[in-house]
């Protein structure tokens, strides 16, 4: 990771942005001169320059598609269907959602800052992820940021949790969004360095364009199945069975976690927004599901043209998939 310095501004490099879109290709021969794959085909994507997300494209690697749920509005009688979340830390679908979810709910909040900067702490890689190692890389933040020099020159800020696994163990690191007067960078690293044996990088920035950087890592399937260890310039990713694993190891660490956690002055003041979904006829936002609307049949409250009355019966519990954080 190249140093960072509150002074510069910088985005990601075109060799980043390159690799971040990257599509699937195959090299035409490997160092020994003959075809990669010319044996027979790949039992990994070890031939792959794409992200996270584009390994979970691939077809053998695709998770089942996502439940559908018909829903009536209660008012006119309006019928939607809509895509469950399945709630997974590793879908790319439901993190692209949350993504737009999260950008809603705060970048009013990164609007008031004063001294935007952006830091990430990171700590040493670990061989197995647990909900303690996750639990102790935010903890040590918040104990350093109670420290008297960081109180006094740190507001608040807004704190993001990434993992990453490239074939050399599991990397948890955090970007954090602080609002902040100058902060040393040699002090702020030894500090970081003597609690946790991990390292800082911060760099001043804009405040919207910080948060977009900052849930970006939030707002995608995270980057753990490959195997490449960060060289030979190709991300390889992991066998079926690997990827499975390491699924289930990343699910069980973030359960009950949240990914994006306030603290300071920012903490309190806004929570993050559930979609609302608005009838495109008579602009309700009151659905009942198919079970309601027979209910409503059985007594009548159906007459021509829509639903004489409100249905006394509790809304669909349900939170559809929008990419936009608004309605579907």
């Amino acid at each position: 990771m190249a140093e960072l310095s509150q002074e510069s501004r910088g985005e990601d490099s075109p060799a980043d942005a390159q690799a971040e879109a990257g599509a699937w290709r195959q090299p035409a021969a490997d160092a020994a001169g003959g075809a990669r794959g010319a044996a027979g085909p790949p039992t990994s994507l070890e031939d792959s320059t794409t992200t996270a997300q584009a390994a979970l494209g691939v077809p053998s690697l695709l998770k089942p598609a996502h439940d559908m749920r018909m829903l009536y509005c209660a008012h006119c009688g309006e019928k939607r269907a809509i895509t469950l979340r399945c709630k997974g830390r590793t879908c790319p679908v439901c993190r692209r959602s949350e993504y737009w979810r999260l950008i809603k709910s705060y970048e009013g909040l990164v609007d008031r800052m004063v001294n935007a900067k952006h830091a990430i702490f990171t700590i040493p890689n670990v061989p197995r992820l647990t909900k303690g190692v996750i639990l102790m890389l935010t903890r040590s933040i918040k104990k350093l940021f109670r420290r008297k020099f960081y109180q006094d020159h740190v507001r608040g800020g807004l704190l993001a949790i990434e993992v990453t696994n490239i074939g050399n163990g599991w990397h948890p690191h955090a970007h954090v969004l602080l609002d902040a007067d100058y902060l040393p960078q040699k002090k702020l690293d030894a500090a970081w360095k003597k609690l946790t044996g991990g390292m800082v990088h911060i760099k001043a920035h804009e405040p919207r364009n910080a948060l977009q950087y900052l849930l970006k890592y939030v707002g995608k399937a995270p980057d753990i199945y490959r195997v490449d260890q960060g060289a030979g310039g190709f991300k390889r990713y992991c066998r079926p069975e690997e990827r499975d694993k390491r699924d289930a190891e990343f699910n069980a660490a973030m359960k009950g976690i949240r990914m994006v956690q306030p603290f300071g002055v920012l903490y309190g003041k806004e929570k993050p927004t559930k979609p609302v979904l608005t009838c495109m006829q008579c602009g309700s936002t009151d659905w009942i599901t198919e079970q309601g609307l027979q209910v409503m049949i059985d007594l009548g409250d159906i007459v021509e043209g829509g639903i004489a009355q409100p249905p006394p019966y509790p809304s669909a519990d349900y939170e559809p998939l929008d990419e936009e954080g608004g309605s579907s």
